[in-house]
């Protein structure tokens, strides 16, 4: 028998995510704590000048966001969008609609990441060419290559 577990989202611990000093939150794995497995629910608390991600977008997953508290400033293909408490937004899978967030405030924003998890997704950052394939887990350069080109063959 399955079973469906309630959770306080008050007790999930807070865990930092930090690619640079510009790239970090603290996050918490809200889908994960009850055991989802086809859709990811994180909460997501972004600092003063800090930025949730590269902007990117994704060939395979929708990928929803809720505004929870405070404002931050919504970037949709470069364009800014002021995005605050209540607002949401759907990103659906492969329209090249590259995004992130970027918090302007002087004060926390905390936000909701909520997409379906895909293991054939690809994720494109336009801004540095450059592709995660979720298959092997790896980003690598995006660039074109002709597959019969013997200069690039690897088995050398």
């Amino acid at each position: 028998m399955t079973t469906t577990k309630i959770i306080k989202v008050d007790d999930i611990c807070w865990e930092s995510w930090q690619h640079s000093a510009q790239y970090t939150s603290q996050q918490k794995h809200i889908g994960d704590a009850v055991g989802c497995e086809k859709i990811g629910v994180t909460m997501e608390r972004l600092a003063p000048g800090k930025i949730s991600t590269v902007a990117h977008y994704h060939t395979k997953e929708e990928e929803h966001l809720y505004a929870l508290q405070g404002e931050a400033t919504l970037l949709i293909n470069g364009e800014p969008h002021p995005f605050k408490q209540g607002d949401y937004v759907c990103f659906n899978a492969d329209t090249a609609i590259a995004h992130t967030l970027r918090n302007d405030s002087n004060e926390e924003f905390t936000f909701l990441v909520i997409g379906n998890r895909d293991k054939h997704d690809v994720v494109v950052y336009p801004e540095n060419n450059k592709v995660l394939v979720r298959a092997v887990d790896e980003i690598y350069a995006k660039r074109p290559t002709n597959y019969w080109d013997p200069d690039t063959d690897t088995d050398k």
